[in-house]
């Protein structure tokens, strides 16, 4: 028996005609890219392979143009040019060792057709779920027994090019209530009373059908497996009894069709895709286990499940309890592309862990737009920066000393990245008594605590870098800059929020007339040390996640809150991490009342007008909290820029500034300002980004024109 505790997770698994190299499997999830950027997809999911996942998928991948969701980027395997391109994706996940998987979907809601402007075809013909007014979204055509041929033959066709591009596994989407095959399954959809409408037997039937048809054609050149939502959930987030359940219809329908699959992806989730991709705020590690976890006993074939898997601890049992045979995660390998290896190392205090945000989620909700990672700011870098999350080349200049000003999170990547490229001294050098800056409050909001692995990971990686040295509690001026002894100056000095905010929505500053009552911002609340009276008022205009946590902290503390927002809902940002549904139930559950789409008339000396679209409501306040504008912390930088004829004596050669303290962002933003810095710390003009390789059609093209530039690069395209 092996001394290793995660050897299980190592163990080669046969899957049908394949056989995975070991239990980690990168799920099918959004990245962007699709078909259309083959190299910066290949390179995307080529890492993940190299990192030592041994099953790794594309996103979801539309098998006819009648389905297609442009603006979204889905895979797709439509035609010749498809295969060649997906190709190129295959070829880079085996040069990592893994096996390339596929997820073919006939997309059954939201199929705009926008590109062709064909007709898609659903089993029942009632508008689908969308973020367009209801009577156009998504709406298909009628599907009739005689179109059902047709439709399953498009999904073997898709199987065959998926096959031609060398893909291992093809797996059919039954999940998210997002594929036809979903649709026919689940009753709030299928309403049907022929011989696909009813019965679990008849409503499963399309399922079968499809499977049948695709294994005949691929034979043992592809494994064939489906993925399944398995419980639709409960009310008002799921389908409740006119879902798929766990204890009801799931068990059934895997034992239906156990002898046509060679693999069950099993998640749980309907209508709102979030109840899977749930955040750090709302789920714990291996949240679906209530409803996957007992689905292995009902199949003969290897599981996976999803949820949030980020523990090597949790895995192991997640396996030797039976509750699944694979580790599927997105999010874990968009943190950390190499997590498996680091396992089999036994480095795991070096994986970069999942922080559950979503901000990876929040770009594939806005129009798919390119992945992005809190954590992880090499991802959809890979390709077009040549950025790898593990390996740092040797700046040119490193013989230089470097003094980072600020431990927040772009200081502390700032500082992590020069420190593995070679500085001989970097200073890291903060006023605080901890490293995190904002992050040291920010995680002290209600169910934001799990995001303090962002200063952890840094904070461990710094400990192992002799070339960097930490000092706190130090506050430097711009004298004491010039006069450090460091040849290049990097000012991390953060943001705040400003307590006389400027409403982005009409320009203005916060007028509060004749109050008298004190005026805190999120800082000051969070600070435990201000007075805070019985009743607040919360203003918003920020839109994210602040806002909202300010509001449940204060109430669940025994405080009276009213919040404001002119946005029409109290942190819109959250549909885009799919948290706001469950935020909104835990702030009426505490009384927090919300006005939305809603101003601030007059105030008294301890009253406050809001106008709502049904009138003026007067509110009592003894306190206002003001989350609103961030302003950049940029006087120190622009002091040293005023001093710029003394660098010279000074020996300075260059200051710069990232993060907030150059533009108040997103935590991921910051942190990327940070690596972009430090990657290209030795380039002519370290201020100015790199050019990067636009991957694009271009008629009559030389490698020269894949840049912004013109600058030749060494990778072909």
């Amino acid at each position: 028996m092996s001394s290793d505790p995660y050897a299980i997770l190592f163990e080669p698994v046969t899957i049908g005609p394949k056989t995975a190299p070991n239990r980690f499997w990168s799920t099918p999830h959004s990245s962007g890219f699709g078909v259309e950027y083959p190299d910066m997809q290949a390179t995307y999911r080529g890492r993940k392979a190299e990192g030592g996942w041994g099953v790794v998928f594309t996103e979801a991948t539309s098998v006819a143009p009648e389905t297609d969701k442009v603006p979204y980027f889905l895979g797709r395997l439509w035609d010749e040019g498809d295969i060649r391109n997906s190709r190129r994706i295959v070829e880079r996940i085996h040069e990592g060792g893994a096996l390339a998987g596929v997820e073919l979907e006939y997309h059954a809601s939201m199929s705009f057709a926008s590109e062709g402007r064909l007709v898609a075809h659903s089993v029942d013909p009632v508008a689908g779920e969308g973020p367009l007014p209801i009577a156009y979204a998504g709406t298909a055509a009628a599907l009739h027994v005689s179109d059902i041929a047709r439709i399953q033959d498009l999904h073997v066709d898709a199987a065959l090019r998926a096959v031609e591009a060398g893909y291992d596994l093809i797996t059919l989407h039954c999940g998210h209530a997002a594929s036809l095959i979903s649709h026919f399954l689940i009753p709030y959809y299928n309403t049907r009373t022929d011989e696909y409408g009813g019965s679990l037997e008849n409503r499963a039937r399309f399922a079968r059908e499809t499977l049948t048809k695709v294994r005949a054609a691929v034979g043992d050149r592809a494994a064939v497996g489906l993925r399944l939502g398995v419980d639709t959930l409960d009310e008002p987030f799921g389908l409740g009894e006119r879902g798929i359940r766990h204890n009801g219809d799931a068990p059934r329908f895997i034992e239906h069709l156990d002898d046509l699959v060679d693999y069950w992806d099993l998640i749980i989730g309907g209508v709102d895709w979030g109840q899977d991709a749930q955040s750090s705020r709302t789920a714990r590690e291996n949240h679906e286990a209530p409803y996957t976890g007992g689905m292995k006993k009902y199949t003969s074939k290897p599981v996976i499940n999803v949820g949030r898997l980020n523990s090597p601890d949790t895995m192991v049992k997640v396996v030797r309890s039976g509750q699944a045979d694979f580790i599927g995660a997105a999010r874990a390998g968009i943190s950390d592309p190499f997590l498996p290896a680091k396992i089999r190392e036994g480095r795991i205090e070096d994986i970069r862990e999942c922080i559950g945000c979503n901000m990876c989620v929040s770009r594939s909700n806005m129009w798919n737009g390119r992945i992005i990672c809190t954590q992880n700011p090499t991802v959809g870098e890979e390709f077009r920066r040549a950025w790898h999350p593990e390996n740092f080349d040797g700046a040119a200049n490193r013989d230089r000393a470097v003094l980072v000003v600020g431990a927040g999170p772009a200081g502390l990547e700032c500082a992590m990245v020069l420190g593995k490229r070679g500085f001989e001294m970097v200073h890291l050098v903060d006023a605080a008594e901890e490293i995190g800056g904002s992050l040291n409050w920010v995680t002290k909001l209600p169910g934001r605590q799990e995001w303090r692995h962002v200063i952890e990971y840094r904070e461990l990686q710094l400990s192992k870098l002799k070339n960097v040295t930490t000092i706190l509690n130090t506050r430097l001026s711009a004298d004491d800059i010039l006069d450090y002894g460091a040849e290049i100056v990097v000012v991390a000095t953060g943001s705040h929020y400003a307590a006389d905010d400027v409403s982005p929505y009409d320009r203005r500053p916060l007028d509060l007339g004749d109050f008298r009552g004190n005026v805190l911002t999120p800082e000051q609340v969070m600070s435990g040390e201000a007075v805070i009276g019985e009743r607040v008022l919360l203003w918003d205009t920020d839109g994210y996640f602040v806002g909202p946590g300010v509001a449940e902290h204060l109430a669940d503390a025994g405080h009276q809150v009213t919040a404001v927002a002119p946005a029409s809902s109290f942190g819109p940002y959250l549909a885009y991490t799919m948290e706001d549904s469950r935020i909104a139930q835990d702030l009426r559950a505490l009384g927090v009342q919300i006005y939305t789409g809603a101003g601030l008339g007059t105030f008294g000396t301890d009253t406050a007008t809001v106008e709502t679209q049904a009138g003026s409501v007067e509110v009592g306040v003894d306190t206002v909290v003001v989350v609103g504008q961030r302003v950049a912390d940029s006087d120190l930088y622009r002091e040293l820029h005023d001093r710029q004829a003394e660098w010279a004596d000074a020996g300075v050669s260059g200051v710069y500034r990232i993060g907030d303290s150059l533009r108040p962002s997103f935590i991921a933003d910051a942190i990327f300002s940070g690596h972009r810095l430090a990657r290209e710390i030795d380039s002519a003009n370290p201020a100015e980004p790199l050019p990067y390789i636009r991957e694009r059609r271009l008629l009559n093209a030389s490698e020269t024109d894949f840049t912004f530039d013109g600058s030749a690069q060494s990778r072909a395209i």
